[in-house]
């Protein structure tokens, strides 16, 4: 049980074995040669059998499963930046693929069309320099760190640069995924006065945005988050592993992955793909929302105390996310710590005011399960019922 002095949170254990940490690094530079688990076993300074483990344990996959995929992701990207002279071959080539006609199926199996088709369209889109679809990325971009600060102030900053950008390129699907996530926001979390209103357009963009980019792994992932807030989980479950099929290194997307599964009730899966995420993402600007989808995970699973450390470690670094104060608090009071919980709670209002225990229920997506306990959480804490 964690009492009021312990709850300084105490993150020791890396996101990744470091066994692991070391094979990754030097198959990412070697992807093109083969999988020779021996070899990988040296490098990790483990037996075979134990890296095979945390594989599967920690990515969910077998080393030569890694790689393959990890294969597509840079011929895809070999495909989109390609120069001039550059060939389907050399993409192929130069990603470890030697049997043309078994790449092009899988290539075709993993993203919905040949590689020849990728290379035309993005030679097609290279060509035209536009003033205005330029400027609309740099609004998009500009916008983003508003948008991921999930606060009513800085939503309607973010909505407001997203605005201009869907203005100069109506056909560019990021910020309209970006806005759909914004609006989804607003009406999640009370930031605005017409909730249904501002569900009925953050639909309206997801699907949108969808429709124009359903390649792009940044705007598919964030359309799924806009899905999320509508509580509509299998859409969004969908999007997110088609934008990590798109781009396994996305770390934003293992983010939205591992949130998806602690919405299901999946802790240990959640828990490996945060883990994930942080070791393709280890510092900031979206390290916060790891160690708290890392919390979220452990208090899925009941382990209050783990759910508490990692909701302070995020918020320790980005104070501002009173949202997700609302797991540490509940955590604290439901490992038995009152006097602290009711500190915390108190806290929590004088940032919140207007915060309720039924508005918090109302505000994610998880299990029903949880949602109890975490408005028994937020009872012990002194918090109103609203």
């Amino acid at each position: 049980m964690m009492t009021p002095a312990s709850t300084k949170p105490v993150v020791s254990s890396p996101a990744l074995p470091a066994d692991l940490v070391r094979v990754l690094d030097w198959l990412r530079g070697h992807l093109s040669e083969p999988v020779d688990l021996e070899k990988l076993a040296q490098i990790a300074g483990i037996r075979p059998r134990t890296l095979e483990t945390h594989f599967r344990m920690f990515l969910g996959t077998t080393p030569l499963g890694w790689v393959r995929r990890m294969r597509l992701a840079r011929a895809r990207q070999e495909l989109l930046n390609a120069r001039t002279q550059t060939t389907v071959t050399d993409a192929a080539l130069s990603s470890g693929f030697d049997q043309m006609g078994r790449f092009a199926a899988q290539y075709r199996k993993a993203f919905g069309e040949l590689p020849s088709a990728t290379m035309r369209q993005a030679r097609r889109s290279s060509n035209r320099l536009d003033q205005n679809v330029d400027e609309a990325i740099r609004l998009t971009f500009q916008a983003l760190p508003f948008a991921f600060a999930v606060s009513a102030h800085q939503c309607d900053a973010a909505l407001e640069e997203l605005a201009s950008a869907q203005e100069l390129a109506p056909s560019y699907g990021l910020p309209k995924a970006a806005a759909g996530w914004c609006w989804g926001q607003r009406a999640a979390h009370n930031f605005g006065s017409t909730p249904e209103a501002d569900r009925v357009r953050a639909q309206q963009l997801a699907d949108e945005a969808y429709r124009l980019a359903p390649q792009d792994a940044l705007t598919l992932t964030l359309s799924s988050g806009a899905l999320v807030l509508l509580h509509q989980l299998d859409e969004a479950d969908r999007r997110l592993e088609r934008a990590l099929v798109l781009d396994p290194w996305l770390a934003y997307a293992w983010i939205r992955r591992g949130w998806m599964s602690a919405y299901l009730g999946d802790s240990d899966g959640a828990v490996r793909e945060l883990r994930t995420a942080l070791h393709l993402m280890p510092f900031e600007p979206l390290r916060h929302i790891t160690c708290i989808g890392i919390g979220c995970a452990h208090f899925v699973a009941g382990r209050y105390d783990r759910a508490a450390s990692w909701v302070q470690t995020g918020l320790e670094s980005y104070p501002q996310s009173y949202w997700a104060e609302r797991i540490a608090v509940a955590s604290i009071a439901l490992t038995g710590a009152r006097q602290e919980a009711r500190r915390m709670g108190r806290r929590l209002l004088r940032n919140d005011p207007d915060l309720t225990i039924s508005q918090a229920r109302q505000a994610w997506p998880f299990t029903p399960a949880f949602m109890t306990r975490l408005a028994d959480g937020l009872e012990v804490a002194g918090l109103p019922h609203g």
